[in-house]
């Protein structure tokens, strides 16, 4: 005899079966989850990198903007027309102090002499080769000059007037230490490449180490940095004038692969949680299907040789014997019949597991479903709650800007006023008052402070102020008509001023190159979120100059239309085909590079559309341009 039982080996084996299906099922499951969360954390990496990168590039641009911004000031072209003054000092000074400048200015004149700085004791110096400006403009990286201390980028600039050559040279250096303060570790360490060496500077809490990063960086799936493991994913390449670079993100392995840890022990107890159940019922079942088994073993020893349940004993007479074989006939039928509720349980028990896999996949669909529309609406939010943010910050800036302006612009007009009386006055004292020595001194006096210059100086100083003051004026007008911070709210506004703040927002971008053609006929005040209207205005304008490679012309009419407003957008640009159009309002899809588009502006321009109850459509062929047609009901059919 066997040393187990029947029915204690027939519960192990199918035990066995049940425990070899869930533990398949789990594999398979975590293996496509972990697939998935390997390629999320390597996204997480490659947005976190790109997040630092962008943060050094605003850094970088926002200091060379403001220098190009510094060079056409009155001051600056003083030292253009070789006609220097204190002002320079003061002017350098009064910039460092106002922008909280973490470096020094520098004026160098034409012989590249240095003769204005915010750094005292350091005029007469020469200016560094590597100072030079290449075509106007330079950005020179981590270097060390003589009379500054420490190591320092800095920013170099040509100054020169209109058709004529350099005059001189504006610099503005940055402390190298202030710039790295943004690479520190934290919870990820960051490592700066610069385009023209293969190796990168990593930051670490003990210091700053090389590492070689190649073109193969992608390749290359684990990092090992003082013993420890790390994931790590690099940026795009950013560009600032001639210097480009990248900024690799690193993260500790043990904290990436968190999720598939958890991930495993949740398969673990759910497997658990199937099977034991499972195995519990087929030692059951086995132990009921086998004990018919046994009575007929115990009770017909004369045919233990005979497998075949339809053989029958052949039964005679009336005594114990037949009363016997009555009873092993009617046992074996009973087995028969066993047997045969066996094969449907087993049976039932492959339609479960074949199930069990098919809700196990459409569970699977539903769950990517679900996620792909969180991830919509979540962007959908945090993209209206930047607009909110920009819009409140654009609306405080232009009202904060907007009050010293006016007081500048009301004041120059009484300040010209004030300088003709003073000036009349000085030449009646000195046709009518003073005579003699008096009169000599006066003369040789307005010679010493050179009267007649600063008179005619005087006046062209003026004239540029209040030219300036009307040229803020209109841009901060532009930026409270763009910004408008009732965007939740339903008021009746002129389609025509937002299109006129959004082409003022985007002028620098179509400036020279692009022709606005405008043909406004509605005039008509609109009910809308005046805000959300001139989100989707600037997206698809921005859009429409961006479709333009080199020069061309934009069009925007405004008409009525029954009841409703349309405005119209063409451009002359490239177009997209009828498979680019059929997804254009999809979330996410942009035919730009990676890291230059979110594909969000016109699936939200779409919702906003359709919160209006209006509607939002577009026409384009290749090579022949695209046009937006936007139409909404001039009356809200909104709640407020």
């Amino acid at each position: 005899m066997s040393r187990f039982s029947l029915s204690i080996r027939l519960a192990v084996f199918v035990s066995f079966s049940v425990l070899l299906v869930t533990a398949s099922l789990s594999a398979v499951v975590f293996h496509a989850f972990a697939n998935k969360i390997d390629l999320q954390i390597n996204h997480n990496l490659t947005d976190i990198a790109d997040h630092k990168a962008d943060e050094l590039n605003r850094i970088l641009q926002f200091e060379r903007i403001n220098l190009m911004s510094w060079l056409s000031s009155s001051v600056m072209l003083d030292v253009v027309v070789d006609d220097l003054d204190k002002r320079i000092g003061m002017e350098l000074l009064n910039l460092k102090n106002y922008y909280h400048l973490h470096g020094d200015l520098y004026v160098f004149n034409a012989k590249k002499v240095l003769i204005a700085s915010t750094q005292a004791g350091v005029l007469g110096n020469p200016m560094p080769g590597q100072w030079l400006p290449e075509n106007d403009y330079r950005f020179i990286f981590k270097h060390h000059v003589d009379y500054i201390a420490g190591d320092i980028i800095a920013h170099a600039a040509s100054l020169r007037a209109p058709q004529l050559p350099e005059q001189g040279y504006l610099v503005m250096t940055h402390s190298w230490e202030d710039v790295s303060r943004t690479l520190q570790p934290a919870e990820t360490n960051f490592a700066l490449r610069v385009s023209t060496m293969n190796n990168a500077d990593l930051f670490t809490d003990t210091g700053v180490r090389s590492i070689p990063v190649e073109d193969g960086f992608s390749a290359q799936k684990l990092w090992v940095f003082d013993r420890k493991r790390y994931l790590g994913s690099i940026s795009s390449p950013m560009e600032i004038g001639n210097f480009k670079f990248q900024i690799a993100a690193f993260v500790p392995e043990n904290v990436a692969r968190a999720p598939l840890e958890q991930l495993m022990l949740d398969l673990f107890i759910a497997a658990g949680s199937v099977a034991f159940p499972m195995i519990l019922l087929v030692m059951l079942l086995s132990r009921h299907m086998v004990s018919p088994i046994k009575k007929l073993t115990s009770t017909i020893v004369n045919v233990e040789d005979s497998n075949d349940l339809s053989v029958r004993v052949v039964v005679s007479g009336q005594d114990e014997v037949a009363n016997l074989g009555y009873a092993f006939n009617r046992m074996a039928e009973k087995l028969a019949a066993a047997f045969a509720k066996q094969a449907s349980v087993e049976k039932e028990l492959e339609n479960l597991n074949a199930n069990l896999e098919i809700q196990v996949n459409e569970r699977t669909t539903e769950l990517q479903q679900a996620l792909k529309k969180l991830q919509s609406a979540q962007a959908h939010l945090v993209q209206s709650e930047k607009m909110v943010s920009l819009g409140q910050l654009v609306a405080g800036i232009a009202h904060e800007i907007n009050n010293p302006v006016g007081a500048i612009y009301a004041n120059m007009k009484p300040l010209k006023e004030y300088i003709d009386d003073i000036k009349n006055a000085l030449d009646f004292a000195q046709r009518q008052c003073m005579t003699g020595d008096g009169r000599e001194k006066l003369q040789k006096l307005l010679g010493e402070i050179d009267y007649d210059f600063i008179v005619d100086d005087l006046e062209q100083l003026i004239g540029s102020q209040q030219q300036a003051a009307e040229r803020i004026k209109n841009i901060v007008l532009a930026l409270r008509n763009f910004s408008r911070l009732d965007q939740g709210e339903v008021k009746s506004v002129l389609i025509e001023d937002g299109l006129n703040s959004t082409l003022q927002m985007l002028q620098h971008l179509y400036k020279n190159r692009v022709v606005i053609e405008k043909d406004y006929k509605l005039n008509e005040m609109v009910d809308c979120c005046a805000g959300e209207i001139n989100q989707v205005f600037m997206n698809i304008l921005a859009n429409a100059i961006q479709a333009i490679p080199k020069e061309g012309v934009i069009t925007v009419k405004t008409a009525r239309q029954g009841d409703c407003a349309v405005v119209t957008i063409n451009d002359t640009g490239i177009g997209m085909s009828d498979a680019v159009k059929e997804k254009i309002f999809d979330p996410f899809f942009t035919t730009k590079d990676v890291g230059t588009g979110t594909g969000l502006g016109l699936s939200i321009s779409y919702g906003i559309i359709e919160k209006h109850h209006g509607t939002l459509t577009v026409e384009s062929d290749v090579d022949k341009g695209t046009t937006f047609i936007i139409s909404i009901p001039l009356i809200s059919q909104r709640a407020s």
